[in-house]
């Protein structure tokens, strides 16, 4: 690293400035920006995910986000992020989603709760691991999300439409291979569920996270009750009105009320 700027606020609700982290021997650098609506009118440098998240950003209840845009011609490993940048002091960092995709748990792409020492091992990882999946945007940027971590009871992974919305719970996050019980949400509110078995949980670790067993009573137990459901209904089919899209998001549920993590363009 060079050297590093920051200018601009976009917004009150959105103190973080404009961090630019220049590559050694290069013009160019990671740019670290605020999730902020702005970003919305700009697909082909952050991505469909990123893109469709900002034209959101005040309608749904998003955990605190940065966005770190990574040029195609920096080196993995000569990617750093400033300890100012870091939105929290235990954080997630997400490759994105350049473009639509189909519906499930985005959490295959996410490293949760990482502490300030563990990052730059996290970040290179990542910004490697997104290039050699050829999740790149059009013009080739890695657009990660940094986002502070948020201690999780359960979690869901909806996906919504104007007209319907499924909804899979779990406890603890989400994870591709878990088991979940299925929420069925109709646009007139009748609720149908299949509940699963879920004997373990992903939850959170000493600088990450750990599968652990469920008490047997909470195996068999909804992960989500009646009125979080519909709560999540509400807000994810409202989304998907206001986008025009079908839409997959993550979203976690802790002590406070539901924190979304992503949302995301989905195909099927």
């Amino acid at each position: 690293m060079v050297g590093e700027t920051s200018h601009g606020n976009e917004g009150p609700a959105h103190r973080e400035a404009e961090v630019i982290v220049l590559a050694a021997g290069l013009r160019t650098g990671i740019r670290i920006v605020p999730l902020t609506r702005s970003l919305a009118r700009r697909p082909a440098v952050v991505g469909a995910e990123v893109a469709v998240t900002a034209r959101l950003v005040d309608q749904l209840p998003l955990a605190r986000s940065l966005v770190v845009v990574v040029p195609p011609e920096i080196p993995a490993s000569s990617c750093v992020l400033p300890p100012v940048a870091l939105p929290g002091a235990a954080v997630t960092v997400t490759v994105t989603r350049p473009s639509p995709a189909p519906h499930g748990p985005g959490g295959t792409l996410s490293m949760y709760n990482q502490h300030a020492e563990a990052l730059p091992e996290a970040f290179v990882e990542a910004v490697a691991a997104a290039r050699r999946c050829g999740l790149v945007t059009p013009v080739g940027n890695v657009v990660l999300l940094l986002q502070e971590f948020v201690p999780t009871v359960a979690s869901a992974v909806v996906r919504a439409t104007a007209d319907t919305v499924r909804i899979e719970g779990r406890w603890g996050l989400a994870e591709q291979r878990s088991a979940a019980d299925v929420f069925e949400v109709s646009a007139d509110g009748p609720v149908s569920e299949t509940l699963a078995r879920k004997p373990t949980a992903s939850l959170a670790a000493a600088g990450g996270t750990h599968t652990v067993p469920m008490p047997d009573e909470r195996q068999h137990r909804s992960s989500l009750g009646q009125g979080t459901i519909r709560q999540l209904a509400a807000l994810s089919r409202e989304a998907a009105v206001t986008t025009g899209l079908a839409l997959s998001l993550d979203i976690v549920l802790g002590d406070r009320e539901p924190v979304v993590l992503r949302c995301r363009p989905s195909t099927a």
